[in-house]
């Protein structure tokens, strides 16, 4: 009984050790290494703001969108096309390089193109019958800012302009420009007024279209029975500018929406600047007249020789606004900087066992560096999401997502054990279990 008594014990007390050995072991405790927001060294620049009307720039990607001053709503003469295309292209997309679908000329188009004509506003010369597609109508519109092409693809899209405005004021309000408010297709009307910010919001929203990105950003195009035409914005495929929209009226002023896509960090970044209301040159002014032999008369005489300023014609009305815009834009990119928020293999979860007076240390590490596009000043906000690991876990094992965050930008990493996470010796267990 007592040889009994004892195997009994002995198998009671080695099953105990068995137990208590296999027991389930503490969770390691795991501890972030990284801050939820990191500084972006330095100060947001101090950008070259037109002494006069408006400027603004974007960097929509980085959320950044700053302004030269208040804004009041104010003509912005043919930047008012931008919208025009993003409500044709969001009716009628087209892919990049396709004409799209034809659109046959009325005789209501050639007899606003002739009003267009004689009132002096931009126009292409269109004909009764004649086709032109999408694609050209387009073109002619962005890149030669036609007046009567605006209109001809407001009433092709709507059935009337009246109609099509009430769309361009819909779109408007969908992409935050508040302060903009449209009367007519082309932005002759001073009655058609924006903001320098608006136009940016616009804007961005038209680079984010392919199509309208490809036309905003051709130095010339060919346009039938006008052979090869030169992108009235002249900046256009030079120094990295990519389009989009220049804009003149003697009540608007020179108005010019530039645009850049620098690379920094590996990202291309759209880079927007905007100036409103900029100084034009004076009017050419007019040849004297000719001396005329008169007959001598008793009574007087009148001879007209002036004409108004506001109808005089001015050699290069963009002349101040283009420089102004590019100032701007240039400053803009200038500032952007890479920023590294996070390391290759840089630490990112601290794992701490602890079995009595030991107590061990491994780190999670992460799989590969993340770079973002950076504006001085900002900050960029990181959420670390944690993973149970479990004594003894191997080297590779996920312990944690980081999600890092600025402006648009969102980019994960993962953070890896570097290396096996100890686990307890018997004796510990045995006590411990």
């Amino acid at each position: 009984m007592v040889v009994l008594a004892t195997v009994v014990v002995a198998v009671g007390a080695t099953a105990f050790a068995v137990v208590r050995i296999n027991s389930p072991l503490p969770v390691p405790h795991l501890q972030v290494q990284l801050a939820d927001s990191q500084a972006i060294p330095g100060s947001p620049p101090a950008l070259p703001w037109p002494s006069r009307g408006q400027g603004a720039v974007s960097v929509p990607l980085l959320g950044v969108a700053e302004q030269s001053g208040p804004e009041p709503s104010v003509p912005i003469a043919s930047l008012t096309k931008m919208t025009t295309a993003v409500v044709v292209l969001s009716d009628h997309p087209l892919v990049v390089g396709q004409p799209g679908p034809a659109i046959t000329i009325t005789t209501d188009d050639v007899a606003h193109y002739d009003a267009d004509l004689k009132a002096d506003e931009s126009t292409l010369p269109i004909r009764v019958g004649e086709t032109l597609t999408e694609q050209q109508m387009l073109e002619g519109l962005l890149t030669q800012s036609a007046n009567d092409l605006a209109y001809s693809l407001a009433v092709w899209d709507a059935g009337s302009e009246a109609a099509f405005v009430t769309k361009m004021n819909t779109l408007a309000r969908s992409v935050g420009a508040t302060s903009s408010h449209y009367v007519d297709a082309s932005g002759y009307e001073p009655a058609t007024v924006s903001t320098a910010s608006d136009c940016l919001r616009i804007a961005a929203t038209g680079m984010a279209i392919p199509a309208f990105k490809a036309i905003v950003g051709m130095a010339t195009i060919a346009f039938p029975g006008m052979g090869t035409l030169r992108n009235i914005v002249t900046e256009v495929g030079v120094d990295g500018i990519i389009g989009v929209k220049s804009g003149y009226t003697s009540v608007a002023g020179s108005c010019m929406v530039l645009a850049s896509e620098p690379v920094v960090g590996g990202h291309k970044v759209l880079v927007l600047s905007a100036v409103l209301g900029q100084q034009v040159p004076p009017p050419i002014p007019l040849a004297p007249p000719k001396p005329t032999r008169r007959a001598r008369s008793s009574g007087p005489t009148t001879t007209t020789t002036t004409v108004p300023l506001n109808d005089r014609p001015i050699a290069n009305p963009l002349q101040y606004a283009g420089p102004a815009s590019l100032r701007l834009l240039q400053a803009t990119a200038k500032s952007l900087v890479a920023v590294t928020p996070v390391a290759s293999a840089q630490p990112l979860v601290a794992v701490t066992t602890s079995w009595g007076q030991e107590r061990d240390q491994v780190s999670a590490l992460a799989t590969h560096a993340v770079v973002l596009a950076g504006w001085p000043g900002g900050r960029v906000a990181t959420n670390t999401r944690l993973v149970d690991v479990k004594p003894g876990a191997k080297a590779g094992t996920l312990v944690g997502r980081v999600r890092i965050v600025f402006g648009r930008q969102l980019v994960g990493v993962e953070g890896r054990l570097d290396q096996q996470v100890p686990e307890p010796s018997w004796w510990w267990r045995l006590v411990h279990g």
